[in-house]
């Protein structure tokens, strides 16, 4: 399991481990429903949120360069479809970053009529 954002060194580009959060999201893409990661606090819990979507904010970036426009992925990220969520303040997993894949509802679309 990943250790919160405080534990990872500095990489080159003083950048906070920038491949650990890549790694932790995949690991969350391959799982069933997603990961947790502990943290000491709920503020570096917040922040550890704060960098990854970061990190999918520089994909979706890198992305845009890679992908030619009208490419499903140009200015998209992979970790899209996860969500980020850390439980409320009050709650006995506050201090916890949940990485979990987005469920999408079926809704029923109708048309308005007039009356």
């Amino acid at each position: 399991m990943a250790n919160c954002v405080e534990d990872w060194p500095m990489s080159k580009g003083g950048m906070l481990g920038v491949e650990e959060i890549r790694e932790v999201f995949d690991r969350a893409l391959n799982a069933e429903i997603g990961v947790r990661v502990p943290c000491r606090s709920r503020g570096a819990a917040i922040n550890l949120r704060s960098r990854f979507n970061y990190i999918r904010k520089l994909d979706r970036q890198e992305n845009a360069q890679t992908y030619p426009p009208g490419h499903s992925m140009h200015g998209k990220s992979q970790y899209d479809q996860l969500i980020l969520r850390i439980p409320g303040k009050w709650e006995p997993d506050s201090t916890v970053l949940y990485i979990e894949h987005r469920v999408y509802e079926a809704f029923e679309i109708e048309n308005v009529q007039e009356l």
